[in-house]
């Protein structure tokens, strides 16, 4: 597979560097991104940093019990894929404009994600950090446990910096918790590209040019996610109650090879009710058995069908 895929490992860079969360439409200001992300409901999403040698790096985490988060598996794969390398790793969350640090004592990255190196098509970028201290003022994300979902507007918190679907994220502008929102509308085939990936696609206000799969008219807060979003949180509100549902794990850049989260790009999050099992079989947290036997969606996405959207190349960006 890695043949004809351009994988550039920028999940997490310098906190100096150029990471994103939420680029939003051109021709909406990014106050109701930051006011979405504020909403009580996505609380539980955090800030995440560390150092790899002389290097600090900035992601996005989701605090899904008192001692445990849940990210990518990219975020704490480390040197080897293990978590090697990795040092002073603490999750952060905001409380009435109060920072609360938390020092990390263990972190894993899922079993698939190491046995695979990486393969970001396989749909186990998935990892979880064990905190040293419970959280005790922040109520932890709610798992989405039903296997069914259809097609559906979800919400995705995370960190980092931002900019517009035409400028792509913007350096220099990291370190503030935003939000946006775009249509979960397909998820992998399940053969070339793994079903616990789910995609959403960045529409353009004012054209279909850059469309890739669905519809084709963008959410009054259309966004994308992109590097230092990298393990933070797909939400989806469902009888009035908040799911958590995917992490944040790449970007790719289907239309132009250039995964820089600019209109026409897309975004996979690996799904959380692929992984049930996992997640409770470390955190001990006890998960009902989901009420069906395998995710349903309205459309599925393969590499066949990518290839014929393409225009010039892909690249991946996690």
């Amino acid at each position: 597979m890695r043949d004809w895929l351009v994988v550039l490992w920028v999940g997490c860079v310098t906190m100096a560097g150029s990471v994103q969360a939420s680029v939003r439409r051109d021709d909406v200001s990014e106050t109701p991104y930051l006011q979405l992300a504020a909403s009580s409901l996505y609380d539980s999403v955090g800030r995440i940093s560390f150092s790899v040698g002389q290097s600090s790096y900035l992601a996005s985490g989701v605090l899904i019990s008192p001692d445990w988060v849940l990210t990518a598996g990219h975020v704490v794969g480390g040197n080897d894929y293990l978590g090697g390398g990795i040092e002073n790793l603490t999750f952060s969350l905001t409380a009435e404009n109060s920072v609360l640090s938390f020092a990390a004592s263990a972190w894993y990255a899922h079993p698939g994600w190491t046995y695979t190196q990486g393969d970001i098509a396989a749909g186990y970028d998935l990892g979880l950090i064990h905190l040293q201290s419970s959280v005790s003022t922040i109520q932890a994300a709610s798992l989405y446990l039903s296997e069914t979902l259809q097609i559906q507007a979800g919400t995705m918190v995370g960190y980092g910096a931002t900019g517009t679907g035409i400028t792509g994220a913007q350096a220099g502008t990291a370190g503030t918790k935003r939000a946006g929102q775009n249509m979960i509308e397909v998820q992998g085939d399940g053969e070339t590209i793994s079903s616990s990936l789910l995609f959403v696609d960045f529409d353009q206000p004012g054209t279909d040019a850059n469309n890739v799969f669905g519809g084709d008219l963008p959410l009054s807060l259309e966004s994308l996610i992109g590097p230092g979003d990298s393990g933070g949180g797909l939400f989806v509100t469902q009888n009035q109650q908040t799911f958590l549902v995917g992490i944040a794990s790449f970007t790719w850049g289907i239309l132009d090879g250039v995964a820089d989260s600019t209109y026409g790009d897309v975004a996979a999050f690996t799904s959380t009710t692929s992984q049930l099992a996992w997640i409770q079989a470390m955190t001990g947290v006890p998960i009902p058995e989901p009420s069906t036997g395998a995710l349903l969606w309205v459309g599925v996405v393969g590499l066949r069908w990518l290839r014929r959207k393409k225009r010039s190349g892909l690249g991946y960006r996690i």
